[in-house]
This record gives C-alpha cells, structure tokens and sequence, in this order.
C-alpha cells in the first residue's frame, strides 16, 4: 500500500468515527403533541421489528438468527430504563409466541397493526403530508387494552453487517471515490462501511392509534449491529428528546 492511499484510508476511518459519535437525529410530532401529553403516564413496547444480517458479496443476505434476540433484549431493556428515568409507568405487554398461538386473534391483530406500521414508515420518510398526522388503526386498542397503557412504542430495527468480500470492494470503490473527491477539493467525501443499524422509533396513542412522536437515524446508520454498548448509545440518543412525564415526582430539595 503506497503513502497516497495510506493517507486516503486514514482520512476514511477518521470521517467514519466523527460520524459514529456525532450524529444528527432528529424528530417529528403530532400537531396535538404538547396538549396530548400532558396525559400520559404509562408506557408500553410493543415486540421490537429487528432484523439482522450479514451482506455477501453477491448481494445476498444471510439471516444472523442469533444475533436478533440480543438486539431485542438490548433494545427492549435501554427503551424501558430511558422512559422510566423520564417518570412514565412500564407496562409489561405479554405478546410471547405461547400467548400468541393461545390467541389467534390477537397474532392477527399484531399481523395487521406491524402491516401499518410499516406503511406509515414508508410515508413519514417520503413525506407524504406536509401535516404529521399518521395513524396505526383500531388494532391498537387491542394492545394498549392488554397492558392497560396510555401509549405504545413502536420500534422498527434493521443491523447489517458485511462479508470480507463485500467490505473489501466497498474500500477499493471507496478509497478511489475518495481520491477523486480530494483531488478536486470535494471535503464530505462517501465514507465506506462494514456495519449499519437503523432504527425507527413511533410513539402511539393507545386511544386512537395516532403516531404522537417520531425518530429515526437515517441520516448516521454507522453504527455496530453486535456491539450492545452502541446499540444501546443509538437507543438513547433518539428516545432522549422525548419529554419527561408530567407526573414524574420531583426530587425533594435539600
């Protein structure tokens, strides 16, 4: 490796981790955010939506079947400690595969509700109305009736990591990109990546389904998959806006 593209690569891995602990999340709200918020007390999660995968070089994806339930965990436990610490009530939603096949009913009415979820996704990234006015549909009841909840959180959860093949093109293809950008004076330069974890988060009335609040990372995706302390560090940094409870007990002034 000659001394330019040494220089090119640590210019790389210098830009990939300013973007790994910056960030720059942002959120969106319903119109009716502020007065609706100053009802709600409990919280509930719905089953966290991950996915996890390893990208080859040919494109394919290769299910990481062990890794999923250790982002669910992950995930589940940071988002319950950040709303607790913000002074809502945690309420336990029992959506377990026994409970699931105990009520077929109710796994439908999951089916339907993640099937909305989805689309309202789809919508808020295309920004389909000017207004922030989404809704998952009556299914939602069924939930929040079950865990005796005031909102549900919703998460949707992807981690890829990508084969040596597949990382090894991404530098060469990088590291050329790279140098034509420096060349021309071009400063935000595509940075290469061997892992990415993408987040969506939905805050819901249990009354009416109506999306409340809502964050994603879109824009910094770089972050490890199998490392539970980033994993963990992204949870928070979207769930932090989110405001304390109205309720929550104020610490008594010494």
């Amino acid at each position: 490796m000659n001394f330019l593209v040494k220089r090119i690569v640590a210019i790389v891995v210098a830009f990939s981790l300013i973007s790994t602990l910056t960030g720059c999340a942002t959120y969106q709200m319903h119109p009716e955010f502020k007065e609706r918020h100053k009802s709600i007390k409990s919280v509930s999660l719905m089953p966290p939506g991950v996915e996890a995968y390893v990208l080859t070089f040919q494109g394919d994806k290769k299910i990481l079947k062990d890794l999923i339930p250790i982002m669910e965990k992950t995930t589940a436990e940071q988002i319950e400690k950040i709303f607790s610490d913000k002074g809502y009530q945690i309420k336990k939603l029992d959506l377990s595969e026994k409970t699931l096949e105990a009520n077929p009913e109710l796994r439908t009415s999951l089916f339907h509700v993640n099937e909305l979820f989805k689309k309202s996704l789809e919508d808020i990234v295309s920004r389909k109305k000017k207004s922030f006015t989404y809704a998952l549909g009556p299914d939602v009841n069924t939930f929040a009736n079950l865990a005796d909840c005031d909102i549900l959180i919703f998460i949707k959860e992807d981690g890829v990591k990508k084969s040596a093949g597949e990382i090894a093109k991404d530098v060469v293809k990088g590291c050329v990109i790279t140098a034509a950008c420096l060349l021309v004076g071009v400063v935000n330069v595509p940075i290469p990546q061997t892992c990415a974890t993408l987040v969506h988060v939905a805050i819901v009335d249990s009354n009416d389904g109506a999306v409340l609040w809502y964050n994603n990372n879109l824009c910094n995706q770089n972050y490890d998959p199998e490392n539970q302390k980033q994993l963990a560090g992204l949870i928070k940094s979207l769930i932090s806006p989110f405001p304390e409870s109205v309720f929550k007990e104020k610490a008594p002034k010494k």
